[in-house]
């Protein structure tokens, strides 16, 4: 038996594992944290641990290169990654239903290897304007930006794919690996390239899981060209949500770009461009939001979906127009319902991390000057989490233009609140807090507007069926 064949079965039999009624409820936890907020789980606990363990033999200077590797590949890889995702799940979606044949495979293949290809420009493009004097790490650098932009691609397929207890093992073993390679060469590492190499492994590895289990045979020149004109139509049509989901992977990065740009920003060894004292502060703010980001995915995934089913279904039965306006109040009552409970529930939490900051600023390991970064980014990404939480409402009536516009509209608050902040000579979040405040603002009202009308967004301005001309 081949390894791609053993690992086939063994998904097969994850498959029935997950799908009992223990771990059921558990894979839609799991499923929900990485799907909602992945990439912060990964880079922060993975840069701990693997800082913890290289420090006394490679120094801080080297360990601050490779913690600034890794952050920087992962920042630039969803970019990259996220509309390339959206595209190949709409295709796949876009396809439930029919007769024909989904290349599933040839899909992701094509999808991954488009995402890899321009995350390597840019991460190559950040090489040459930074001047990374460490060729070893500068090209461990750009290959790790490839590879967790592939691995990232693939998340959306299988979520398309109604696959997560797959992504889910794909995401734990990849990572297990990750540090372990990690962790096992920190005694003997003579550089910082030396552990991205290793880290890249076990990237490379959560996107061969992620794969293998489809079917090889069905990579045929045929599947290759229908992948590819099926990816074409998705992205004529799907663009706008693809460019949008970009927008806003690039907004939570706006505010550390200006402090990064800012007179009190650092430059490591290698060339990377910093600010320990702001960054540091942000990110175990951002940790603060992650039960109710992932209270929102499964939010959208699991009650939105069974109430927009019904709805649907009660329209296809030809009801009365008084029918298919109670039809939207109950989506709508749904909707307000489950976000408001979620919302509240994340206040109180947010609430109760802003008054324990201190303790949680000890315990970071933070410095009693970034205790208000801190609080402010904390409140931020509260904030921050309801406009996320809005935009799903637009995504969910099909809004494209409407979700890449807010997204566009957040992204250049936080530019210019943080470059004014700095330009005044103050280092604070306020500029990603306000930001966040505008934003979702702007998107509850928008979201509240759409659910008004659902009716005119899902059967006729959100219906691409009446666009299409193939």
């Amino acid at each position: 038996m081949s390894a791609a064949s053993l690992i086939r079965q063994v998904a097969r039999q994850t498959d029935w594992w997950f799908d009992g009624p223990l771990l059921s409820p558990l894979r839609q936890i799991g499923a929900g944290l990485l799907v909602a907020a992945g990439p912060w789980i990964l880079a922060i606990v993975t840069l701990t641990l693997i800082g913890a363990a290289t420090e006394p033999r490679l120094g801080a200077v080297v360990l601050e290169d490779m913690r600034l590797a890794i952050v920087y590949a992962f920042m630039l890889g969803p970019i990259v990654a996220a509309p390339a995702g959206v595209i190949a799940a709409r295709a796949v979606t876009d396809a439930v239903g029919t007769d024909a044949e989904v290349p599933v495979g040839a899909i992701l293949l094509i999808a991954a290897g488009i995402a890899g290809i321009g995350a390597e420009a840019l991460a190559a493009t950040v090489t040459l304007i930074f001047g990374l004097t460490d060729p070893g790490l500068a090209l461990a650098f750009a290959v790790l930006t490839a590879v967790s932009a592939m691995m990232w691609t693939a998340f959306p397929v299988l979520t398309a794919c109604r696959a997560r207890h797959r992504l889910i093992v794909a995401f734990a073993v990849g990572m297990a690996a990750a540090l372990g390679l990690s962790l096992a060469v920190a005694g003997i590492a003579r550089s910082g390239a030396d552990v991205v190499w290793c880290f890249t492994t076990g990237i490379a590895l959560c996107f061969a899981l992620c794969v293998v289990p489809l079917d090889p045979a069905a990579l045929t020149p045929a599947a290759l060209r229908d992948a590819a004109r099926r990816l074409g139509g998705a992205g004529r049509s799907a663009w706008p949500l693809a460019l949008g989901a970009s927008l806003a992977i690039a907004g939570v990065w706006a505010d550390k770009w200006v402090a990064w740009a800012w007179t009190g920003g650092q430059v490591s060894a290698a060339g990377f461009r910093h600010l320990p004292a702001y960054d540091s502060a942000l990110f175990l703010a951002q940790l603060s939001v992650l039960p109710g980001l992932a209270a929102i995915a499964m939010f959208y995934e699991g009650p939105v979906r069974a109430a927009m089913a019904r709805f649907r279904s009660e329209l296809m039965r030809g009801t009365s127009l008084s029918g298919a306006e109670r039809a939207v109040g109950v989506v709508a009552a749904r909707l307000w319902t489950g976000l408001g409970r979620i919302t509240v529930a994340q206040a109180a939490l947010s609430a109760a991390l802003i008054l324990a900051s201190p303790a949680l600023a000890a315990a970071g390991g933070l410095r009693l000057d970034q205790l208000l970064l801190l609080r402010t980014g904390i409140a931020g990404a509260f904030l921050h989490m309801i406009l996320l939480a809005a935009s799903g409402v637009l995504i969910l009536a099909n809004r494209k233009a409407a979700f890449a516009a807010v997204q566009a509209a957040f992204l250049g608050f936080n530019l210019a609140l943080s470059a004014t902040l700095a330009a005044g000579g103050h280092l604070s979040a306020l500029g990603f807090a306000g930001a966040a405040a505008l934003a979702a603002a702007l998107t509850v009202v928008l979201a509240m507007q759409t659910v008004r009308e659902l009716l005119r967004h899902v059967f006729l301005s959100g219906n691409d069926g009446l666009f299409r001309s193939d």
